[in-house]
């Protein structure tokens, strides 16, 4: 069986993605309000991206059973991948965005030209994946700045969930994000980290009363 990707999850790995705009928080740096305005995501995103770069620590999530449930069986979804595909899966570290500063990528793996995505989702989720039959738009986001980062083509999005019968466990669906999705994203995510900028400036020149 596959081990867990040693490139990912240390202190080291936990350092570089500190204080940045990274592809799993790109969901949130896109979700806007009908009128423009910040979501409620977008807004808390901005709040711990400038704490991390204030006190240099990553800030705490808390973790459920459904996620570390998901993080154990990553591994068993690539395993799986690799034996449904015949593709190897080559474990990616963190991988900064050529042009774009305090931004960058942890893709779940290196497959040929392309990248792999592994979502482990409650079952209800995963069925939901499977009987739609489409990479779900929520992740595109996500995807679109990993190949934007790592200059890769396409990301595989994987879902696996082993508690199915196995005809069932494994879903794969390959997508290849145009020019103009890399730009509109690469474009939000210039201006989010603008915005954070700017708060970072305004806090640090406030005199505390």
């Amino acid at each position: 069986m596959r081990e867990e990707n040693k490139l990912q999850g240390t202190g080291a790995w936990h350092n570089q993605r500190c204080g940045k705009a990274t592809a799993s928080r790109t969901k949130a740096i896109v979700k806007k309000l009908k009128n423009g305005d910040d979501s409620a995501e977008r807004k808390a995103l901005k709040v711990e991206i400038l704490c991390e770069r204030l006190t240099g620590d990553v800030v705490d999530k808390f973790v459920t059973p459904a996620m570390t449930r998901g993080i154990e069986e990553e591994p068993k979804g690539k395993e799986a991948y690799e034996l449904r595909t015949g593709r190897l899966v080559k474990d990616a570290p963190f991988v900064p965005h050529p042009r774009i500063e305090n931004c960058g990528a942890s893709p779940d793996g290196f497959v040929d030209d392309g990248l792999i995505e592994i979502k482990c989702p409650n079952t209800t989720t995963h069925i939901g994946w499977v009987l739609a039959g489409v990479v779900p738009e929520e992740h595109k986001p996500q995807m679109i700045l990993q190949c934007a980062c790592t200059g890769r083509k396409y990301v595989d999005f994987v879902s696996y969930d082993s508690r199915l019968p196995e005809a069932q466990q494994l879903f794969i669906r390959r997508y290849t994000p145009s020019q103009e999705e890399i730009d509109w994203v690469e474009g939000e995510v210039i201006k989010f980290l603008d915005e954070v900028d700017q708060m970072f400036d305004q806090l640090t020149q406030t005199e505390m009363l």
